[in-house]
């Protein structure tokens, strides 16, 4: 997990061979450039964005650009942000940046060779990729906000009213018994729309019936531990033994996140990229270094 605030840049690592999940907001760059470097790595098997905003997409294109990137998954973006990804009202000059930062991503694979591939265009209820031997299982990889825009049946049909968060996909790992998800920024909303409501705790419940768990080891908090998408329903389900969040204690401490967490284990490790990144090791146990590095984030915000 890189030291990013308000912001995703997760790489994966299985004996050499490496993948993205998010790429960090776009002022990240020189960061997770001197990481690859500083690790030697020129290959990465693929970028899945969770949904486009760009503090996920936001390095995307640099990195097919300057590494070798086997394959990009992502939803096909169709510009019906009701808000932006700051939570303002969008306007036609926001969608109109969306969607030329969409294109660079997909016209920096078509010159790179990178393979796209549109996950809400499969069909699947859930995506699983083989990262050598460990599975992904992606969650949520349906177009919701596409969906409710052109169902002629939906009360909001050619209505661009909703958040690409709404878009977020979860991801869920089981490495050497150890329960992993990734929450990306995966609402708790408790919107009357069934469709848009708890989104993140119907999807882990989910994934508890169908591996026969009751508790996830390492949590990537969603929506960087931000006002409401970690209630304590949420937390009580995670049990989480260790938590990343995206964030500092700047916003933090005017959430309930942390609270609720402890509430629900009070040993839990709550592990802040503001002044660090963590690599974790999986093996027969849990472990993580922790790299004291200040995020630029902090230095370009820091007034």
């Amino acid at each position: 997990f890189l030291n990013t605030i308000w912001s995703d840049a997760i790489i994966l690592e299985n004996n050499h061979h490496y993948s993205f999940i998010d790429t960090g907001s776009s002022f990240y760059y020189p960061m997770i450039e001197k990481h690859l470097n500083d690790y030697n790595i020129k290959e990465l098997d693929f970028i899945v964005i969770t949904h486009f905003h760009n503090d996920h997409y936001g390095n995307a294109a640099k990195i097919i650009a300057n590494y070798h990137v086997g394959k990009l998954y992502l939803k096909r973006y169709y510009g019906l942000d009701g808000t932006t990804s700051s939570g303002y009202s969008s306007n036609e000059e926001y969608i109109l940046n969306e969607f030329k930062k969409y294109h660079e991503i997909l016209e920096a694979c078509k010159n790179n060779n990178t393979e796209v591939i549109f996950i809400d265009e499969l069909n699947l209820d859930v995506l699983e990729l083989d990262f050598h031997g460990v599975v992904l299982e992606l969650y949520d990889i349906k177009n919701r906000l596409h969906e409710l825009y052109s169902d002629v049946n939906s009360a909001f049909y050619m209505q661009k009213k909703f958040n690409e968060n709404f878009n977020s996909i979860g991801i869920f790992i089981k490495e050497k018994g150890f329960n992993i998800f990734l929450g990306a920024d995966l609402t708790c909303s408790t919107t009357d729309i069934v469709e848009l409501k708890d989104l993140a705790y119907k999807m882990v419940k989910h994934i508890y019936q169908k591996h026969q768990i009751d508790y996830i080891d390492i949590y990537k908090s969603c929506h960087h531990g931000g006002t409401g998408t970690n209630p304590l329903k949420l937390c009580e389900l995670l049990k989480a033994k260790y938590t990343v969040i995206t964030n500092t204690n700047r916003w933090l401490d005017a959430y309930d996140t942390r609270k609720f967490l402890t509430t629900v284990n009070p040993d839990v490790e709550i592990l802040q990229t503001d002044y660090f990144k963590y690599i974790f090791n999986i093996e027969n146990s849990i472990s993580y270094e922790r790299i004291e590095e200040v995020s630029l984030f902090i230095t370009l915000n820091k007034d």
